[in-house]
């Protein structure tokens, strides 16, 4: 095929994701910023989700693919609106499942942008055991996965008995011109189902194991006391010794999503969000180590924001903030996230702990917000109770509807850090959303979650396992001062922009890289992987000081400083949405395969 027969080709593209109907966390908004993008739409003939029906007892049908989405077929409920029981049935009578097939609409306001994509879902509660356990059979011979290790793993089980009826229900919705049909596997989810096309496919099928993470590399970073310092130096240590996962820190086979995607080097290419990942990923077996891994960022979602709006957002929250600790901070902090170990939120106290006494010297306050929660959404009256009976946000109490699970850990800590400084206070959040019903009386009526990201001076993202961190850049062109570290993806991203804007990195204030893995002395393989809390916490001190210093700088101290901010990160930002990477990144790959 020559090269404007490439660039003129249009893929089907399949991809299995465990949300294929609701956007739940960072693959989600991946698929969203993919099916709005212009460039996507282009060069793509058909989109097909694939995942398994979660709501298969949900009384009305209508509402299983969403609020936006349009059920076609749907044996559950008979509904056939696309003809497609002919073909659909023999596959449901075979796997004992059920099939729902329709469309589901993505909608973004902010970007102004829409999009479309056909959603295949599959009951399988009752699948057929025998074919199951033929096709579990096949798994061994094939690719030495021995499934009945991870069969009391729901999230094994799962995704092992979607893989042939999703399959062939797949085959029955494609029509010849479909073909070749790039099946994606989205994370481990999607990797049996991958693995059948590898099976039976023939040149039917490319697939494609898109790594939004390693999570055997997410799983050891987090378990062990040296977290990302100890992980990165003891991973490029052996890595240069030709050691592997294994040989470092212990067999992994306990690991059922270790075991899936430690073979997506058999599938037809392999994507990572980040360089770091993509070492994680050829850090898993000798196997891996060979396999070409290409990486391709995520785009950055692109919302329009000036001086005038920024500061008309910061008036909302400093109203809020007014009424909710009493006075106006000068700067805001946030930090978006969601209340895992690997987001490093810790770290965000230990650096603000050090703005306290310089900003006490000019005269300033500043307000950190974390917005993350562990529970399922406050109802409006809940809040309302939290609010008038003890102040939530700014107080808190255990037990639900207020704090549970990490959240519990989150604001002991921060109470804390209020406990012991005066010029910078932190709050917790811990309901998603920000609007009146989600905040209380004391938000105004009309704020959203915009408004917290164009009124923020800083936000925080120093996790310790972080593949991309799309979050992390989100106010970016809000003109905030996005502190990353230097383990997370979207450095790389960052990096590449400003080197083809041919500009270097320091004429970026807006971007602050903390190397949280830098050793001021070279440690022993053994010495890194026997890391105490204790050391692990020693030399984040002196990052986070650093860090502190460092922000202390940028801080902007006039509307001019924020209107060059702003001006700033809107030039990256634009430089980094999904219809650069789409074309420079992702189809050139399919091109490829």
């Amino acid at each position: 095929m020559n090269n404007n027969a490439r660039s003129n080709q249009r893929f089907t593209i399949a991809h299995v994701t465990h949300e294929a109907v609701e956007q739940i966390g960072g693959i989600g908004t991946v698929l969203e910023g993919m099916m709005i993008s212009p460039v996507y739409q282009q060069r793509v003939r058909r989109s097909i989700l694939i995942g398994p029906l979660f709501g298969h007892l949900a009384a009305e049908p209508t509402k299983c693919l969403g609020h936006d989405g349009t059920v076609l077929y749907s044996s559950i409920d008979g509904i056939d609106e696309a003809g497609l029981a002919a073909k659909f049935r023999p596959i449901e009578w075979a796997f004992n499942i059920r099939i729902v097939y329709g469309v589901r609409r993505y909608n973004n306001p902010g970007e102004g942008r829409r999009g479309e994509a056909e959603v295949l879902l599959v009951d399988i509660f009752n699948t057929n055991k025998d074919r199951l356990n033929l096709f579990k059979s096949s798994l061994h011979t094939h690719f030495g996965i021995d499934s009945a290790r991870y069969e009391s793993e729901w999230g094994f089980e799962e995704y092992c008995r979607l893989a042939e009826p999703a399959y062939y229900a797949l085959n029955a919705l494609l029509d010849d011109e479909d073909l070749p049909c790039v099946l994606i596997s989205h994370e481990y989810m999607g990797m049996c189902t991958a693995l059948q096309a590898k099976m039976e496919g023939g040149d039917a099928f490319r697939t494609v194991f898109h790594g939004h993470e390693c999570a055997t590399a997410r799983s050891v970073t987090e378990e062990i006391d040296g977290h990302d310092i100890a992980f990165y130096n003891a991973m490029r240590q052996a890595s240069g010794r030709n050691l592997f996962i294994d040989d470092v820190f212990g067999s992994q086979d306990h690991n059922m999503r270790h075991a899936l995607i430690s073979r997506a080097h058999c599938l037809d290419g392999v994507i990572a969000v980040g360089e770091e990942t993509a070492n994680e990923l050829h850090f898993l077996s000798p196997e891996m180590s060979l396999a070409d891994v290409d990486v391709v960022y995520n785009g950055l979602p692109v919302m329009p924001v000036d001086l005038k709006s920024k500061l008309a957002s910061r008036v909302k929250l400093d109203d809020w903030a007014e009424k909710i600790i009493g006075w106006r901070p000068n700067y805001l902090m946030t930090h978006v996230t969601r209340p895992v170990v690997s987001k490093g939120i810790w770290r965000d106290l230990k650096v603000a702990s050090q703005l306290d006494e310089p900003l006490g010297r000019e005269g300033k306050r500043a307000l950190v917000v974390i917005l993350a929660c562990g529970a399922s959404p406050r109802s409006e009256r809940d809040v309302r109770h939290m609010a008038e009976a003890y102040g939530w946000p700014a107080n808190h109490r255990e037990g639900y509807p207020d704090l549970v699970g990490p959240e519990v850990d989150i604001w002991r800590d921060m109470a804390g850090f209020n406990f012991g400084h005066k010029n910078v206070q932190a709050i917790l959040v811990n309901q998603f959303g920000w609007s009146r019903s989600r905040l209380g009386p004391a938000a105004c009526e009309d704020m959203d979650i915009a408004d917290l990201r164009r009124a923020a001076d800083v936000e925080f993202g120093q996790s310790i396992y972080e593949p991309f961190g799309i979050s992390q850049l989100e106010p970016l062109g809000s003109g905030a001062i996005c502190v990353v570290t230097g383990v997370c993806g979207c450095c790389g991203f960052v990096e590449d922009t400003v080197r083809r804007l041919g500009e270097p990195i320091d004429a970026f204030p807006n971007i602050l890289i903390p190397d949280y893995t830098h050793l001021p002395e070279p440690w022993s393989l053994d010495r890194l992987i026997a890391m105490t809390r204790e050391q692990r916490d020693r030399i984040e001190a002196h990052v986070a000081a650093q860090v502190s210093r460092d922000l202390f700088k940028r801080l902007p101290r006039s509307d001019a400083d924020r209107a060059r901010l702003i001006q700033l990160g809107q030039k990256l930002a634009t430089n980094m949405g999904w219809d650069d990477v789409l074309e420079h990144g992702f189809f050139p790959l399919l091109e490829r395969l």
